[in-house]
């Protein structure tokens, strides 16, 4: 029985229809979600009666016809719905009214900017969801003040009462991406803290952020030169922590990504030639110190130039991400799959036996013939040709070399064949 993951829901309540349906349209095209609608307020309460548990996030307008005076932030923070709030004009009263209500941000409706801002609040929202952030603070008080903040962001946080529980607390959340530290403490202050963590941790891999009462210059740039990322002053506002937390995890995350898009193949989303000898050579030295097998394959696409040439090269780009999706379900957690160039893959996994791998590669190669792409109201059918050996060898490109001879006798034998060697 499968199981079909729930798509991510937004309650967006504003009456102007060129705001509501920009927005609808960016996000249900941007991120994939699901927007309801509502121009009064009595159609969001209409929605929330039905099903107000539905939500992730709501947007809403602080103008309405039924609702003039910001209303429908109450109705729906009873709700328990995170919300956003915009309107075309805000004051220090206004703002101050809105963050005791414990909105997570307002947004100025005043330049097209606007919309990119509620757009990117969201996308970020969402995001940090799957975003540990390690919190260190002395201070009970203050580690409830920001916790509270981060998870009201929808951050998963975890906490320390100085620098050495957090050091601890770290090594047993290695996914953590955030530290936020204060710099008088105990034990281990935050300078010492914040220099400990950079001999294990780049800049690049995790950000730090420092927090003090005793804010000035000087103690804002030697948190920097010691290895801190940014630094915020205590008191603050909620929207610069928010600010600035999003920023500071949003570079690791555009770094994450240019990272994985070196290593990445873009039309198949499979991983590249690149990664399969980076990660190859590790399995490699791996499986000289096990008794286990590495076991490669080199697998082509038959007749790849010929779908390019009768039914265009936009089909051939089809019939490349359709064998890959294949390939990645067969490898998944299993091996690596990678595409190495034009309709060629090659893959490596480590096993204890052999005993199944040629029914293994079989399977693939049956798949790959009896599961044609539907394309413009046509089959194209397809089909593969594997070369495996999980012979001793040298070095990896010795093991590469003995896949590709296999391929080329698979190849010589009609294709659509698997020879094992």
């Amino acid at each position: 029985m499968t199981h079909e993951t729930k798509p991510t829901e937004i309650l967006l309540v504003e009456d102007a229809k060129f705001y509501r349906s920009v927005i609808k349209s960016q996000l249900e095209k941007q991120l994939g979600f699901v927007v309801a609608c509502a121009e009064t307020l009595q159609e969001a309460d209409e929605i929330l009666e039905e099903r107000a548990d539905d939500f992730f996030l709501a947007l809403l307008d602080l103008n309405l016809p039924d609702a003039p005076n910001g209303e429908i932030v109450e109705h729906v923070m009873k709700k328990n719905i995170p919300s956003v709030v915009f309107s075309g004009h805000f004051n220090e009263e206004m703002r101050d009214d809105l963050m005791q209500k414990r909105i997570i941000d307002y947004v100025l409706k005043d330049s097209p900017a606007s919309i990119e801002y509620v757009i990117s609040t969201v996308k970020r929202l969402y995001q940090n969801q799957f975003v540990k952030v390690l919190l260190v603070d002395d201070s009970k008080t203050a580690r409830f003040q920001m916790g509270e903040l981060l998870n009201r962001y929808k951050f998963q946080v975890v906490e320390a009462k100085d620098g050495l529980e957090g050091l601890e607390v770290l090594a047993n959340n290695p996914d953590v991406k955030l530290v936020i530290t204060d710099y008088n403490m105990p034990n281990l202050d935050g300078f010492e803290f914040t220099k400990k963590i950079r001999t294990q941790y780049s800049k690049r891999e995790l950000s730090i952020i420092g927090v003090s009462t005793y804010g000035n210059h000087a103690l804002s740039a030697k948190f920097i030169k010691v290895g801190a990322n940014d630094f915020i002053t205590k008191p603050f506002l909620n929207e610069e922590f928010f600010c600035r937390v999003s920023q500071n995890v949003e570079i690791i995350d555009y770094i994450n990504a240019m990272k994985e898009s070196v290593v990445t193949d873009y039309l198949t989303g499979l991983k590249n030639r690149r990664y399969f000898y980076e990660r190859g050579l590790q399995m490699f030295k791996e499986s000289q110190e096990g008794n286990g097998y590495l076991i490669a394959a080199m697998m082509d696409l038959d007749g790849l130039k010929t779908v390019n040439d009768t039914y265009g090269h936009d089909c051939g780009d089809e019939i490349l991400r359709h064998a890959a999706s294949k390939l990645r379900q067969h490898f998944a957690n299993i091996g690596v799959v990678t595409r190495f160039s034009g309709g060629e893959f090659c893959a490596i996994m480590y096993r204890d036996g052999t005993e199944d791998i040629i029914e293994f590669f079989e399977n693939i190669r049956h798949e790959i013939e009896t599961t044609p792409l539907h394309y413009t109201n046509q089959q194209v059918k397809t089909s593969i040709s594997i070369g495996v050996t999980w012979q001793n060898t040298e070095n990896l490109d010795d093991l590469v070399n003995l896949c590709e001879r296999f391929l080329l006798k698979a190849k010589e034998q009609g294709g659509n064949k698997v020879v094992v060697g």
